[in-house]
């Protein structure tokens, strides 16, 4: 089982707690199991954006640090992404802008989307909620 330790100045690697290899540059959250994260729903508090890929137990590259840049797969085909919107997880771990109060969100946009699938920056801020 991987512990959590520091991997870049940015990264901390968590233990894959499912297969990831699939879905790199999706925020995840913290899994049940210590030291493990899993692929974030949309009602979840994401604890980072995945890097890599990752098979079950492997290492999980993860960009947690508030203010750190981040690549982030979207989904802006529902509603756009604008540059400075705010941006969390959906049910599959792509950013979408979240207005919603009480949703969960954990970064800025530093590019537009309107389709999904498209890679984007984004700037994390930590795992806040919307009131």
């Amino acid at each position: 089982m991987a512990t959590q330790q520091l991997v870049t100045g940015n990264e901390v690697s968590y233990g894959a707690s499912a297969d990831l290899s699939g879905k790199p540059f999706r925020y995840v959250k913290l899994a049940s199991t210590s030291g493990q994260v899993a692929l974030c729903g949309a009602a979840d508090i994401p604890v980072g954006v995945l890097q890599n890929q990752p098979r079950l137990g492997d290492a999980a590259a993860v960009i947690t640090l508030s203010g750190a840049v981040a690549k982030a797969v979207s989904d802006g085909s529902q509603t756009a992404i604008a540059v400075g919107d705010t941006v969390g997880s959906n049910a599959v771990g792509k950013a979408v802008k979240k207005t919603a109060s009480g949703s969960w969100y954990n970064g800025v946009a530093l590019e537009a989307s309107s389709q999904d699938g498209k890679v984007i920056r984004i700037q994390l801020t930590g795992p806040q909620q919307r009131s």
